[in-house]
């Protein structure tokens, strides 16, 4: 096929844009909306964490669940003390209170509120890992071959990852099947109580005919944008995956836009894009050092932090071979079980580090030891006054060292956290 002279202009703009977007963001795809026909991509299988990206994944099985008929935007919704102890960003409500869903869902995708997220899961699904199960379940009826969803929200974990080809297949699938809830993603600001709390994604301030959809952010992902636009019409989705900050997925996603709207679309679809794979050879680029200023580090969890009820699987003299450790056993469970969270905590009076997997039920944790110890594995269950009594003996081998006049570790691995930390938006 011979292209005309603005056709082949255009083409070579946009390969410029997309180049410039490429130097300053990881993988990339714009593409026409409905239709899915790309227009251009980078790397678009390559496998990236999409912090609060997820919560489009929420917000998709939540609106199946309204249109099966077992929800409504107005049926209430319970915040539970699960939802309330999640990190920023949030909203904040007494646990025990109710919310509209209309308001959770709000709350969600316009100001990226985690514990409005936990909240949704909680009680769409029933129960928290059913829902992650759900999200899983629906990644894989509409094509998602590079993605697995460890919680509804984006904070950091391994296992969760995706690709921009499935991300554009999801959003798709959300402008396709559900254009009565659109507004969600692109309203300027949602009310809570006496509280206005703008959208985070700045794209619907500074591009004319901007209306979607949705920011994220944690260090290891870098800043995070699915942006849409309409113009006469036509509406096309930029995916920005791994910007250096917060104007600049912005502004490659404004560009490759833009251009967008001046080129042709090929002949392929989103759908027909190479699909990714959830290979453990194949991680995600930990953006870290670039985006956040300082080195990639274990976190160390504090034994009062730990909730429900956990597995242990082992303890090991030095943290970083511990956290190492954690995230290898989480990768090799992807499907033994659904949510949970992966820690390493350092034993009170003992000095040495304990791998374990809190944040669950009880059910679920005899299953997961009975599991592994079927297949000649380690593994404990930890039951809520284990972590209690880990609490105790914490503080009070913090008091004996106060007066000892010995300094306290800090919580966290040496390296310095940035102020903005991994707040699963920004």
């Amino acid at each position: 096929m011979r292209l005309h002279r603005p056709a082949v202009i255009a083409l070579l703009i946009l390969a410029m844009v997309w180049q410039t977007g490429a130097a300053l963001a990881g993988p990339t795809l714009v593409f026409e909306a409905v239709s899915g026909r790309v227009i251009a991509g980078e790397n678009e299988s390559e496998p990236w964490h999409p912090a609060s990206l997820t919560k489009l994944m929420t917000a998709y099985v939540t609106f199946l669940a309204i249109k099966a008929g077992r929800f409504s935007l107005d049926s209430d919704i319970v915040y539970s003390e699960r939802a309330s102890v999640q990190p920023p960003s949030k909203i904040g409500l007494k646990p025990g209170s109710t919310l509209k869903l209309d308001l959770a869902l709000e709350g969600m995708l316009v100001r990226s509120a985690n514990d409005f997220a936990v909240a949704i899961a909680e009680n769409v699904g029933g129960s928290f890992p059913r829902f992650i199960q759900l999200m899983n379940e629906t990644a894989r009826q509409i094509g998602m071959t590079g993605t697995y969803y460890a919680n509804p929200h984006g904070l950091p974990d391994i296992r969760q990852v995706t690709t921009a080809r499935d991300l554009g297949i999801l959003v798709n699938n959300i402008i396709r099947d559900f254009p009565e809830y659109q507004h969600y993603f692109s309203d300027p600001a949602v009310s809570v109580g006496n509280r206005q709390l703008a959208n985070r994604n700045s794209l619907l301030r500074q591009m004319k005919g901007a209306d979607g959809m949705k920011t994220g952010y944690i260090c290891s992902s870098g800043y995070n944008l699915i942006g849409s636009a309409t113009v006469d019409g036509r509406r096309l989705v930029a995916v920005v995956l791994g910007a250096k900050s917060g104007g600049s997925r912005t502004a490659i996603a404004q560009s490759l836009l833009e251009q967008g709207f001046s080129a042709p679309v090929g002949d392929r679809t989103v759908y027909g894009l190479k699909p990714g794979a959830l290979a453990r050879a194949t991680l995600p680029s930990d953006l870290t050092p670039l985006v956040c200023n300082w080195k990639p580090s274990y976190e160390i969890t504090k034994p009062e932090d730990l909730q429900g009820w956990g597995v242990a699987l082992g303890r090991f003299g030095a943290p970083d071979v511990a956290y190492d450790m954690m995230n290898k056993w989480l990768l090799g469970t992807r499907y033994v079980f659904y949510g949970g969270r992966g820690v390493v905590v350092k034993m009170p009076f003992k000095g040495d580090y304990l791998v374990m997997v809190d944040d669950l039920s009880d059910t679920q944790s005899q299953a997961i030891c009975s599991y592994l110890q079927s297949n000649e594995a380690p593994c404990q269950v930890m039951t809520p006054d284990n972590f209690a009594r880990m609490a105790q003996e914490n503080q009070e081998e913090i008091a004996q060292r106060k007066a000892a006049g010995a300094k306290v570790e800090a919580a966290s691995a040496p390296g310095r956290e940035p102020a903005q930390g991994n707040d699963s938006d920004e």
